[in-house]
């Protein structure tokens, strides 16, 4: 009996593990199988990618090298519009069309017969209520084309004027800017005040009608030649520093002026002069100085003796209101063929009328760089009159206020 029961319980053990291993077989062929399945599928989609890659490579070439054209897609998707059914008004759209067509063709008609027609001198008819643009072009006149080239540009005129703080200011800034007032546009009119710019002065340029720019120097002296000097010279930098192209004139605010002066100087490519009448002495006699013309030419000069010595003579006998300039010529030395470091200013040194004739050296060379205006220069356009009041000497111990204030008993 125990021998039987052995051998059952080893027959019942060796079938256990039979099982347990074929189960294990079983689950290492599953594994094996998926690994394998999962390796394929993987395979699988990077020859789809690799493919995709290529086909859309392929693709782009061939859109890349195809010939340009032109198609009128716009026209297609209209027509397409209007055939579909998606509003009530598509019959309209066709009519409208239609009738639009039909007016082209008629006045394409009328304006072929027009041509064909011979020209009939005929009186205008006067266009009282006009339709179309058709029985306007008929009816209206030809007008002549006007060019760019006959309309003459105007040079822009930078007037430099220099003042000071004095009893006469107002009235001899009033009356320049009266002047300038009724000169044509454009203008530029540069005050140059020392030593700051002051309330007065302001009021005027404001109340001026003329553009304008407020410059000031502040030079501390009390030389009234150095301040004039330092005066125009700000005016020169101002043009050098913005590049002002126009005719540049020094206009003193003492001179008399005409306004055809100013439109002479439009005149002017180079350099221009003029003569100018001056009060001599005390009795009333004027002289004249500034060019003697032939035409445009200069030929000789009206001067008036200032400086002492004999051999100190001016080259130019002739004020800073006697000439005038393009501007060009202080800060572009190329285009007038001038040399490039040769700066050109007022200098200080130098009296009796030395001091604008070494400025106009650095600007021409001789007289035949100089025009004259008016036509033969037969015409004074400027005044110098010196109508500044002589200096009083108040005694010692007076004061002399602004805002005076008297007291007059009743009798």
């Amino acid at each position: 009996m125990r021998g039987l029961l052995a051998s059952v319980i080893s027959l019942d053990f060796f079938l256990l593990s039979s099982k347990l291993k074929s189960a294990c077989a079983a689950m290492t062929s599953q594994r094996h199988s998926r690994s394998q399945e999962r390796s394929k599928s993987k395979g699988l989609s990077c020859r789809r990618v690799a493919v995709h890659l290529l086909f859309f490579f392929m693709v782009g070439i061939f859109i890349g090298f195809m010939p340009l054209f032109s198609v009128d897609v716009y026209k297609k998707i209209v027509t397409e519009n209007e055939r579909l059914p998606f509003h009530e008004g598509v019959i309209e759209t066709e009519t409208m069309g239609t009738k639009v067509k039909e007016l082209e063709t008629v006045v394409v008609e009328k304006e072929v017969e027009l041509i064909d027609e011979p020209q009939v001198q005929e009186s205008p008819p006067v266009p009282a209520m006009l339709d179309d643009e058709a029985d306007f072009a008929e009816s209206s006149p030809a007008l002549p084309a006007i060019e760019e080239s006959d309309i003459p540009a105007k040079k822009l005129l930078i007037i430099v004027t220099i003042t000071s703080v004095r009893p006469q200011q107002a009235y001899y800034l009033n009356r320049l800017a009266h002047v300038l007032k009724a000169v044509q546009a454009p203008l530029l009119w540069l005050v140059v005040e020392w030593p700051e710019q002051s309330y007065e002065t302001a009021e005027i340029l404001r109340s001026s009608g003329v553009m304008y720019r407020h410059l000031i120097c502040r030079k501390n002296t009390t030389s009234v030649r150095k301040i004039a000097v330092c005066q125009r010279n700000n005016a020169i930098y101002h043009v050098k520093r913005h590049h002002l192209d126009g005719i540049m004139h020094f206009a003193d605010e003492e001179r008399s002026y005409s306004a055809d002066v100013f439109e002479e100087m439009q005149k002017i490519r180079r350099f221009g002069s003029w003569p100018v009448a001056i009060h001599v002495g005390t009795k009333y006699r004027a002289v004249l100085e500034g060019p003697i013309c032939k035409g445009n030419r200069v030929m000789r000069w009206h001067t008036v003796q200032t400086v002492q010595k004999k051999s100190l003579t001016r080259r130019f006998p002739i004020g800073f209101s006697a000439f005038a300039f393009n501007s060009t010529m202080l800060w572009d030395p190329q285009r007038w063929n001038r040399p490039p470091m040769d700066s050109v200013i007022v200098h200080s040194g130098g009296r009796g009328g030395l001091q604008e004739s070494r400025f106009i050296e650095k600007l021409v060379k001789n007289e035949r760089q100089i025009e004259g205006l008016p036509d033969n220069c037969n015409r004074v356009m400027v005044w110098n009159f010196n109508l500044e009041p002589p200096k009083l000497n108040y005694p010692t111990g007076w004061a002399i206020y602004k805002n005076l204030e008297a007291d007059m008993p009743v009798i």
